[in-house]
């Protein structure tokens, strides 16, 4: 018995390059329908770089219609200024994709 169809969009989240990818999944069967990065210029104030990924995903979101997002874990960084900002990313992302009828689920990432 298969369920309903549900689109999953996977987020791995950074201010530079914002990595995401789009699937469908119904019963055991998994289809591709896009990947890409959001990618923000070096150089560019961090507010403008946010806008620039909120306005990506909320293009990704337009394409398809998410049921699921599934984000990567912040992980311990040395670098207090690079954790900040994947923070920051990770938020915005969180902003653009989750509503009230979109499932939201974290993983840690694999070594």
């Amino acid at each position: 018995m298969s369920g309903p169809a549900r689109t999953i969009l996977g987020l791995d989240p950074g201010l530079a390059l914002l990595g995401y990818g789009v699937i469908r999944a119904q019963g055991d069967a998994l289809t591709h329908l896009e990947h890409g990065c959001v990618e923000t210029p070096a150089g560019t104030p961090i507010p403008a770089r946010l806008r620039m990924l909120y306005s990506g995903l909320q293009l990704v979101m337009e394409r398809h219609p998410v049921t699921d997002v599934a984000m990567e874990q912040l992980f311990h960084s040395r670098n207090v200024t690079t954790a900040v900002a994947v923070g920051q990313a990770r938020g915005v992302a969180l902003l653009a994709t989750v509503n009230d009828e979109v499932r939201f689920a974290e993983y840690t990432p694999t070594p």
